[in-house]
C-alpha cells in the first residue's frame, strides 16, 4: 500500500505512517477517495484487482487494472489463490512484484550461495532473465 499512498498524493504524509491519526498501513476508504476498498491484511491486492478487472469486463469497458504486491504479501495463500483465479478467468491486468528482498522468498536468495527453489522462483528467472525484460530495462534506463 505505500507505493499506492505516494503515487496517490500522500507521499508528505508518510512520516505519520502507523501513527496515531497518521496513516494507515494498509488502504483505508476514509482516507483517501483513492482508497476503493479497506484491507487489514498485505495480500489483497490482486484479489481486489481482478474483482475491478472482472467487474469492468462485465460493464464493457477498456480500462487497465494493475495489482502492486510486495515481496512479504506474496507469500500470502490468498496471493496465490488470486493468481491462480485470474489465470483460470484469463483476466486481463497486470501484477507488478515488489520486491524489496526484505522477505525471505525463493527470488531472495537469487544472488546469495544457496539457489532458489519452487514454481515461483523458476518462474520470476525466466522472466528476468527474458528478452522483453531485458529490452525494457534498457528502454526505462
Amino acid at each position: 500500500a505505500y507505493p499506492h499512498k505516494i503515487l496517490t498524493g500522500r507521499r508528505d504524509k508518510m512520516p505519520t505512517l502507523r501513527q496515531t491519526n497518521g496513516l494507515s498501513g494498509f488502504p483505508k476508504r476514509a482516507e483517501s477517495e483513492y482508497d476503493c476498498f479497506g484491507a487489514g491484511h498485505s495480500s489483497t491486492s490482486i484479489s481486489a484487482g481482478l474483482g475491478m478487472a472482472v467487474g469492468r469486463d462485465l460493464k464493457g469497458r477498456k480500462n487497465h487494472v494493475i495489482a502492486v504486491i510486495g515481496d512479504g504479501a506474496m507469500t500470502a495463500g490468498q496471493a496465490f489463490e488470486a493468481m491462480n483465479n485470474a489465470g483460470y478467468l484469463d483476466s486481463d491486468m497486470i501484477v507488478i512484484l515488489n520486491d524489496n528482498k526484505q522477505v525471505s522468498l525463493p527470488t531472495a536468495s537469487l544472488d546469495g550461495p544457496i539457489p532458489p527453489v519452487g514454481a515461483l522462483s523458476s518462474a520470476l528467472s525466466r522472466l528476468q532473465s527474458s528478452r522483453p525484460l531485458r529490452e525494457l530495462r534498457e528502454v526505462a534506463k
